[in-house]
This record gives C-alpha cells, structure tokens and sequence, in this order.
C-alpha cells in the first residue's frame, strides 16, 4: 500500500512531473546535438579545403559559412520532418566530392576567360547555388509524386562503385591537402619537399586513430573525444616545436573571418555565361543523380541500424525542401549523416530535437565569424579526410567481398574505376546500363514458366464421367498448361519457345494437341516478346498444335489481337479463366478423340451398381426432370432436400461473392451427381445450381431415399456407394493436383 503510495506521490501524474521531464529531454538533446556538431565542424572545414585550393583559398571562408548555413537551415528542417528522428545532416561526403571536382570545372572555365580569383569564387558558388536548387527540385518531385519506392531497387553494384569511388576522390583530396600534389603515382613522389613527408606521417597517424578507434571502441563518444585530443595535442606539440607560424605549412592559411555569401548578389556581377552552364549541366546533373543515390543508401543504413521503417517519400520531401530554402540564402545543400546521426542516439538525444539543436550549433558557428580553418591543425583535418575515404571504400566494397558476390565485387570496382576516370555522370549511365544487363540476363535465366503441368496432372472444374475423366487423364501429354508470371521480353519468351518446343519433341510420337498459356501473373509484354511468340505459333501450327491464352490482361490481348495471334482468323484461342480454357480443350479432345460417352443413362446406372440388382428398381424412387434449356435447379441458401443423378445435359456451379457478384466454381457433365453435401448433411444450399442447357435429371427425396433403405436396403447400399465412387474419383484427382502443384 505504501509503495502504491509513493508511486503515486512521486510518479508522472504530479503536475510539474511533465515540464521536468521536458526540460530533461532538452538538455539531453542539445548535448547530443553539441556533440555531434564537433564532427560535422570538421568535416565541413575539411571539404572547404578542398573545394578551393592553391590560389583560390580565398573561397573557403565563403563556401565554409555557405556550408554551415545549409547545414543549418536544412539541418533544422530535416530534423524536424523526418521519419527516422534523430537525424543529424551536414555536407554530403559523395555530393561533396563532385562539387569538388566541379569547382575544379569552373574555375578552369573562369580562369580562361580571363576572369580573376575572386571572380572564379564567386562563379563556383553560384555554380554550388544552382547545384543545390537542382538537388532539392528533384528530390522533392520524387516525394510529391511518391516515387520513392521505385529507388528502393538501386543495384548495390552502383551505389557500392560510386561510394568506392567517392572514398579515392576524398583520399586523393587529403594527399593534395598536405602536400600540395595531385599526384598519387611513384613518380609523383619525386616532386614532393621534404616538409610534405612529416605532415602526411601525422595525417596517417591520425587515420591509425581513427581505425583502431572504428575497430576496438564502440563508444558513440569515441571519434568526438579522439578529434577534440587529436586537436589539443598536435596544438600543443606544434607551439613547442615552433611550427604553429604560418610560415611552416601546418595550418590553413588564416581566413580573418568567414565571408558571409548571398547568390542574388553576386548572380549580377558574375562572369559565368549560359555557354558556361550549359557546359558545366552534365556535372551538375551528376550532383543531383548522386545526392539521390547517397540518400537512399544512407536513409537504408539508418534503417538497417535501428531495425526501423522509414517513409523514403517523406525523406525526399524533407530533403528537397530543405535544400530549396537554403538555397536562395547561399546555403549549399545539406543530407543525413549516418555517423553523426548514429551519434546523437548514443549521446543521449531524446527527441528530434536533438537534430535541430546540432544544426543550430552550425549555425552559431557560422554566424559568430570563427576563422575555424586556421584553428585546426592540417594532418588532423587530412586524417579525418582519409579515415572518411578508407571507411566509404572498405563499407563498399567489403559487403560483396563477405558475401562472395564476385560479380557484384568486380562490377563495383569497374564502376569505380569508370568513375574515376571519366566522372560521376559517366559511372551513373554505365553502371545502370550494367545492371540493366545483368538484370536482362539473370530475369532470361529464370524464365517466365512458373509451374508446367499435362491433363493428366491438373484438370478442369468440369466433373465428367468416369469413362471421360479416365481418357483424359490417358492422354495425358496431349493438353500441356504452363503458368506464366512476371514481365516478358526478348528473353524470357525466348526461352519460353524453347521449352514449349523441347516439352512437345519429348512427347512424341504422341501429338500435343493444345498447349495452354496462363497470364494471370504476367504483368506485362514488350513487343519484342511477339517475335518469340510468332516462332511458336509457327511452330505450332506445323506441329498441329492449338495455343490457348487465358488470363491475359486488356493490353496483351489487345497485342495478340493486332498481331494475328488470337481472333476470326486465328486457329488459337483466348479464355478470360484458366479453368474454362482447361475445359474447351477436354471438350475438343473427348471429340476428337471419337469418346463415346453411354447416352443410355440405365445402362450406365447398371454398370456402377452391382449386376444382381437391376438399375430400374433404383431408378423407381427417382423422379425424372426434362428441362427445354437453361433453368436454375436451386439457389445458394436454399434447405438441401434433393441430390441429383444426371442423365444427360451440362451443369454450373455458382457461388455468390461478397460483393454480390456470382463466381462460377464447377460444371457438372453427363453421369454424374450434384447436391450431395447439402443432402447428407441436411444443410442448406452452398452454391446456386443451374442448367447450361437441355438437361434431363433424376431427383431423388430425403422422404424417397428412407422409403428406400426401409423397402430395399440394398439398392439405398448401392445407391451410397456409387455417390462414394464419384466423389472419391473427384478427391483422387485434387489429390493429384496438389501433389503435383506442390512438386513442380
């Protein structure tokens, strides 16, 4: 009672309970987000770096605040919208490394123009600004028009080449950092001064940091702590050795304070033409194809880190919007960081508001005029590039390594490679028109062909006779059904002809006579599949054999239509359902086959009963029913008082639907019986019952059938048994189909 008490006394329902627990949450997420900003500081620094190197280092004061604006106006509308909170954002490591390469671009373009440093600066950013609209006007369309779904299906082979690829570019960027040269071959070697070797050993040592930390710490706090001590120290080692002037190389050259940037005013004095963009577009398109690619993988990760769903359309719109703000305030485009994000989780954050208070933090840096470049020691900066690029290379290229998927790790490298060497843009269109191919060939492996059965396996809804249902199940290989499913082309409906040729060679001397095609799962055909399946309806035609279409959707039996497949003129045929389809060519075989069905329905009664009683002292207790045409016998629902012997005439078996419509289930041929649950169950009616035509039946009571068992207790025997024969030949054949089914 006491502690009930207490409980009650001290738990959430005292009034000031709820703004503690407010204001608790508040100071976790804006710890969290502190934190997590050191990471992000650093990382936006060491990409201002590369941005603009040698003698346009002047720009990284300005792309640096432009970087942290973004981060900070986009940051704060991402977290706030997102569907996998807590999510920290920042420069995009593989986005980053384009703009890089397309300030490279422009400067050289500006540059030949005669244009002066400042002028290439302020080109780059505008080129940035144009870059950034570009990405969020794409990713936000993709949102509005939810297509999200559609990119859930990127092959790991590009995404795994453009990450590798990305990771050589910022590796490639962190020996130019230190040394001054773009060169990573031997020879390169030979140009490098002897101060370019002791700052690229304190890079590597860093990044030895960074990797055992990654291997043996699994602290969220690990790469914060280790750069904040990385910083203190090499500072500090540096003042005492006397290298801390600006003379000796181991800091950025000092950028007074960052340089706030707006695009509106410098769209007006800048020299960039439209030549000049109209040249420079298909890097820009690079920009955006590889910001969207970067944010599937990346919203995948996080999704895979937390075991969580993500809605991938609401990340598209938070994103666009995002950079559509930021934008016209000359912040560059900002993307989810998995790291940092991974970070805010394990640095206590509470809410989404963590994320929001990391990209204010940005914000305040940029805004407060901090000359953060000349604070941080190069080596550190240059470590924490190359632990970047060893982590995106090794994440990409280790999974299929682990995996032994020696394809998809050779065509990652190959994309890399293309990458490399001829840009983004280049590696897009040839990885996507590799894994189209290898998709084309793999999907033409499989095959279209589902499941494939002969009548002797699968048979119709009809309920025949004995002796029918025992021809056909004789003839066997004579009706063959294939269930189709997914789309076909070129090469899936090639291999199709070539199994449907191979399965009718096999069966002979015996002639295929139909051969039935179901599209019930076929999503669609594209007009080379017609070529493949003109061979085969020549083949078939000289081979004597019908196609038979059924379940084709109105586009493809529009196109069989137009070709000359199916119609007037056409010996092959079209059924909306494969079992009435199954049924017309068990109708065609009985009578091409001359099956003589007994139309003496006594004789056929004699024979199933024994030979010492006679078929017309059964038929006594019956009443004969003649109907001129179709006619319905019962309804669904109705008390089940009668059962059915059928002297001659088709019947169908209807069930009603939910949605009040009526679904054909069976039909009921010539010797058989109907209405036998209903009868020995006394229930009511399962399915309405229905002539197809002239039909003569016999009807036989409850009241009749105990006059019998009383009067003629051997004929009610006899009577049971035949009703047990038919229904135990029905189950054997299900039995059959299930079997076979399940097998193939």
């Amino acid at each position: 009672m006491r502690r009930s008490e207490h409980g009650r006394h001290c738990g959430p329902d005292k009034p000031w309970s709820r703004p503690i627990a407010i204001c608790r949450d508040a100071i976790k997420d804006a710890i969290a987000g502190l934190v997590a900003s050191v990471v992000l500081v650093a990382n936006i620094v060491s990409f201002g770096a590369l941005m603009f190197p040698g003698d346009l280092s002047a720009g990284i004061p300005v792309v640096v605040w432009s970087m942290l604006i973004g981060s900070c106006v986009a940051g704060a509308w991402i977290a706030l919208s997102t569907s996998l909170p807590p999510l920290a954002t920042g420069i995009d490591s593989p986005t980053g490394a384009v703009l890089v390469l397309l300030s490279a671009l422009t400067a050289s373009d500006i540059r030949a123009a005669g244009g002066s440093p400042d002028i290439a600066i302020q080109s780059v950013m505008l080129i940035f600004t144009a870059a950034t609209f570009l990405s969020g006007a794409l990713l936000y369309g993709l949102g509005v028009f939810r297509w999200g779904s559609h990119f859930r299906f990127v092959p790991y082979p590009v995404v795994g080449g453009f990450l590798a690829a990305t990771g050589y570019f910022l590796i490639a960027g962190a020996i130019r950092m230190v040394t001054g040269r773009t060169a990573l071959t031997f020879n390169g070697l030979a140009d490098w001064t002897g101060a370019s070797f002791p700052k690229l050993a304190s890079a590597v040592v860093a990044l030895a940091i960074l990797l055992a930390l990654r291997r043996w710490v699994k602290s969220a706090f690990a790469l914060p702590a280790a750069l904040v001590a990385m910083w203190l120290v090499s500072v500090t080692a540096l003042r005492s050795l006397g290298l801390s002037g600006s003379e000796h190389g181991w800091y950025f050259p000092s950028l007074g304070t960052l340089t706030v940037w707006l695009p509106l005013r410098a769209v007006r004095t800048s020299p960039l033409s439209w030549r000049m963009f109209f040249h420079l577009f298909p890097e820009l398109l690079a920009v955006t194809i590889v910001a969207l690619i970067s944010l599937v993988t990346k919203v995948s990760s996080v999704e895979v880190g937390r075991q969580a769903a993500g809605d991938l359309d609401r990340e598209f719109r938070g994103h666009g919007i995002g950079s559509l703000i930021a934008a016209p305030l000359g912040g560059l485009s900002s993307s989810l960081q998995v790291g940092t994000s991974r970070l805010l989780e394990h640095a206590g954050a509470a809410t989404r508001m963590s994320g929001v208070a990391c990209a204010l933090a940005l914000g305040l840096v940029g805004l407060a005029n901090l000359d953060l470049p000349g604070l941080i020691p190069i080596p550190i900066v240059a470590g924490l590039v190359l632990y970047l690029g060893y982590t995106f290379i090794a994440d990409a290229l280790w999974r299929p390594y682990a995996q032994r998927a020696w394809l998809d790790l050779m065509l990652s490298i190959a994309i890399m490679i293309v990458c490399i060497e001829y840009g983004y843009l280049v590696g897009v269109l040839a990885g996507v028109v590799c894994a189209c191919l290898l998709f084309v060939i793999s999907y033409a492996r499989l095959g279209v062909v589902r499941r494939h059965l002969t009548r002797a396996e699968f048979s119709s809804y009809v309920d025949r006779s004995a002796e029918a249902s025992e021809h056909l199940r004789t003839l066997g290989d004579a009706i063959q059904v294939y269930w189709l499913s997914g789309y076909i082309f070129f090469g899936s409906c090639e291999g199709l002809y070539e199994r449907i040729r191979s399965n009718i060679e096999a069966a002979l001397p015996r002639r295929v006579a139909f051969v039935i095609l179901d599209c019930a799962m076929v999503s669609g055909t594209d007009s080379s599949a017609f070529v493949s399946l003109a061979k085969l309806r020549n083949y078939c035609d000289r081979n004597g054999t019908t196609i038979v279409y059924s379940s084709l959707t109105r586009a493809i039996r529009g196109g069989l239509e137009r070709g000359g497949f199916i119609g007037a003129r056409s010996r092959h045929q079209a059924f909306d359902d494969l079992h009435v389809a199954v049924a017309w060519c068990e109708d065609k075989l009985l009578a091409d086959e001359a099956v003589k069905i007994d139309s003496d329905f006594v004789s056929w009664l004699q024979s199933q009963i024994d030979a010492s009683l006679k078929a017309a002292d059964l038929i006594a207790y019956f009443k004969r029913k003649d109907l001129d045409g179709p006619m319905v016998l019962y309804r669904q629902g109705e008390a089940a008082d009668t059962i059915d012997l059928i002297a001659a005439g088709h019947l169908a078996i209807d069930v009603a639907t939910r949605g009040g419509e009526n679904l054909r289930v069976r039909r009921i041929a010539t010797h058989t019986v109907v209405g036998e649950m209903g009868f020995f169950r006394r229930s009511l009616r399962s399915a309405t019952v229905s002539s197809e035509g002239p039909a003569t039946l016999f009807t036989l009571t409850h009241a009749n059938f105990e006059q019998m068992r009383q009067e003629r207790p051997d004929l009610a025997s006899a009577f049971l048994a035949l009703v047990i024969c038919i229904l135990s030949n029905r189950i054997d054949m299900r039995n059959l189909e299930i079997m076979a089914l399940g097998s193939n």
